[in-house]
């Protein structure tokens, strides 16, 4: 084992003119200085690293002693704005091997499914618009920020899909994404305007409506990852949605903390939310979507009804303030008779088989 670092050399987590010793620091300070020297022994990480595969392996809600972190107990604390900035990125899919992709079978409604995420996550610009026109984002700068990555990070996410397909030998083209705002629903339009509206009317209040719509939607498409990788199953498509999930369980968790802080403080805010949500709320990708590929989307990766997803996703919008009631997930299923995908959809019996590591991450998140 290499040696202690120097007291005080960068590699170091002991301030110059402590002993190596983390005894002499604060109780605080002295198990952050364990903890970082551990991961650099086990990573081989240099400092700054550490606070990567500390975010990674918290993200990731990963097992010590066989009990999952308490995700919830660290988002209480308060989010970290600093510590996404410095996450942020775009999706490094450089050491993917894109020749592999055409080897591995699709179904085609697998492909269909992917080419759903493809045209979700390359709308997200879509959405903020008339968020960026109230004063919150003036008033809290961690907001416009947290927006700049947002976008950011989606639209390499959207890219990813786009490049898998285009390998996999499904062009896209480059003018699928006018053609998909061009032939949005009529219900996603009236989405639009009544967006522009809440923004300019009760613009106070518009900002905890988009969070909430937020918080409901990357934790679907959180889930929805990790179906993909459950039920197809691809080496290279795995690893892209592996990579992708660390970044929507950041978006996540700043849309449920902002949501939680504002529905709180208002009851007016949370009577404009639900009203806004009861109006207006279905699955994400609907509506940019044609409904038909949405209710095939549900279906495909969560088994609508029959699967515990939805319900899973409608626990964790109760959790916010004012949404007790929330079951419109549910509801949409049930005016879809979205049911149990057929195994003819999928290339393995991953029923059968299910992997037993994906479960444990859905359930320690």
């Amino acid at each position: 084992m290499a040696p202690l670092p120097r007291q005080g050399s960068p590699r170091s987590p002991f301030p110059a003119g402590t002993s190596k010793s983390p005894c002499h620091l604060p109780k605080s300070a002295e198990k952050q200085a364990f903890a970082d020297l551990a991961l650099r022994r086990i990573f081989r990480s240099t400092p700054a690293r550490v606070e990567d595969v500390r975010t990674h392996l918290f993200y990731g809600a990963q097992t010590v002693l066989g009990r999952p972190f308490e995700v919830r107990k660290a988002m209480a604390e308060g989010f970290n704005i600093d510590r996404l900035m410095n996450l942020s990125g775009r999706l490094d899919l450089a050491d993917l091997d894109w020749s592999e992709v055409p080897k591995h079978k699709l179904t085609p409604d697998a492909l269909r499914t992917l080419r759903y995420f493809l045209r979700t996550e390359n709308s997200t610009f879509f959405y903020v618009k008339a968020l960026m026109s109230t004063r919150a984002v003036f008033e809290e700068p961690e907001l416009a920020s947290f927006l700049c990555v947002w976008m950011y990070e989606e639209e390499f996410h959207g890219r990813a899909f786009q490049k898998f397909l285009e390998a996999y030998g499904d062009p896209i083209g480059d003018s699928y994404r006018a053609d998909m705002y061009k032939a949005r629903g009529l219900g996603e339009r009236v989405d639009e305007w009544g967006q522009d509206l809440l923004g300019a009317v009760v613009p106070g209040h518009w900002p905890a409506v988009h969070m909430t719509w937020g918080t409901i939607q990357e934790f679907t498409t959180y889930n929805a990852y990790q179906a993909l990788i459950e039920r197809i199953d691809h080496p290279v498509l795995n690893k892209i949605c592996q990579r992708i999930m660390k970044q929507e369980m950041r978006h996540y968790v700043f849309y449920r903390e902002h949501a939680k802080k504002r529905l709180a403080r208002s009851a007016i805010t949370r009577a404009v939310n639900n009203i806004a949500v009861k109006s207006a709320w279905t699955p994400v990708g609907d509506g940019m979507c044609p409904k038909e590929d949405t209710v095939h989307a549900i279906r495909f990766l969560f088994d609508g009804l029959d699967g515990p997803v939805i319900s899973r996703v409608e626990q964790k919008v109760r959790e916010l303030p004012g949404l007790e009631w929330f079951d419109m997930f549910t509801q949409f299923a049930q005016r879809h008779d979205i049911r149990r995908a057929p195994d003819a959809w999928f290339n393995k019996d991953f029923r059968r088989n299910p992997n037993k590591h994906v479960d444990h991450e859905i359930e320690a998140f």
